[in-house]
């Protein structure tokens, strides 16, 4: 085998491996702008072909595999050949902390006789003019009638994004904590902020995207989340093509929702009664399920992989339960709804 031949059995190689980490989630699929960027080289190869054809006839293969070689490590890097340099990342965080607010405690009327006898005493004590009036702290006064509680007891928090990568798993003293890293000023985060009746609703988002703006380069949105222990949550994620890693087991989520399109996602579900609702296109989906957790699992899926762990039991319409569901601490209604997918569920 010469050189020519080995350097073109290479290139077929390296796109190959480039399709195949793509695939399997490992190198982003936007390699291929800064490859397809350098299609020049293409005519450089030619070039070379037709001027050295017999001698150094193996430097038109070389060129090919040193472009695809020089995009694919540019991308990993974060480098966007077309802007020419590094893109820099900005980073934007939300947060809301706990206040404690005063609400007026409900206080037990006193019976009609102790009444009767604490006005005959409180006259009695007018009745004296040696001691002087005694006053009450107006400060006391309130704090015997009111106590101190959150201002937040329950969030309804919706994140959307065209594109990104979500990430929950470790908890915050505050309300939430919503870090936001993005590279085009399209993708610059957006909150809105409400409460009322110790219930607060936030949505964390984009503006708009017209066609011309959705073909980025690299995108690499990340949103990165931390939530309270103390707090009941409804959580829904809006997304595109997207990978979601959220371990929910320390959190009170009553209801988890994600509407995607291409997804890798990865669910430890929470320690509570709680609902997890999946819609998806292309998906690969595993949820890990805590052993205080029982599960009714409904799966409406196209053509799918499906590994479930023993101790689910098949019901009808594809429908699943787990043995443990009516003895369990917490009980779990997962509903998954996606075209060509692999779903994987298991118990810790």
């Amino acid at each position: 085998m010469n050189g020519t031949q080995f350097l073109k059995g290479l290139a077929i190689i390296l796109i190959g491996v480039i399709l195949l980490l793509n695939n399997l989630n490992i190198l982003e699929w936007s390699v291929w702008y800064n490859i397809f960027r350098l299609w020049p080289l293409l005519l450089v190869s030619l070039g070379i072909s037709l001027i050295f054809r017999r001698r150094l006839s193996w430097l038109a293969p070389l060129v090919i595999v040193a472009g695809i070689i020089i995009g694919v490590s540019a991308g990993y890097m974060g480098v966007d050949l077309h802007l020419e340099g590094r893109i820099v990342t900005e980073v934007e965080t939300f947060q809301r902390e706990v206040e404690l607010v005063s609400v007026i405690k409900e206080v037990e009327q006193e019976p009609e006789e102790d009444a009767a006898m604490e006005e005959i005493t409180t006259e009695s004590a007018t009745e004296s003019t040696d001691e002087e009036p005694s006053y009450v702290d107006e400060e006391e006064a309130v704090g015997e009638d009111t106590e101190m509680v959150p201002s937040v007891e329950k969030v309804n928090l919706h994140l959307s994004y065209d594109i990104g990568a979500f990430n929950l798993e470790f908890p915050t003293p505050l309300v939430y904590q919503c870090q936001v890293s993005y590279r085009y000023p399209q993708f610059e985060p957006i909150e809105d902020y409400s409460i009322s009746d110790h219930e607060a609703n936030i949505h964390i988002y984009h503006n708009f995207l017209s066609e011309p703006d959705k073909q980025f380069r690299n995108p690499k949105n990340h949103i990165d989340l931390k939530l309270n222990k103390e707090i009941i949550y409804n959580i829904f994620l809006e997304t595109g093509a997207t990978t979601i890693d959220y371990d929910l087991s320390k959190f009170k989520v009553e209801q988890f929702t994600i509407k995607s399109g291409a997804s890798d996602i990865k669910i430890i579900a929470p320690q509570y009664n709680s609902d997890i609702n999946i819609n998806s296109g292309v998906s690969k989906i595993d949820i890990t399920i805590p052993a205080n957790v029982g599960v009714i699992l409904r799966l409406d899926t196209g053509i799918s992989m499906k590994e479930l762990d023993k101790d689910f039991q098949i019901q009808k319409n594809n429908t699943y339960i787990s043995k443990n569901y009516n003895d369990s601490e917490y009980q779990l209604n997962i509903n998954v709804d996606s075209g060509l997918s692999q779903i994987s569920i298991d118990y810790m």
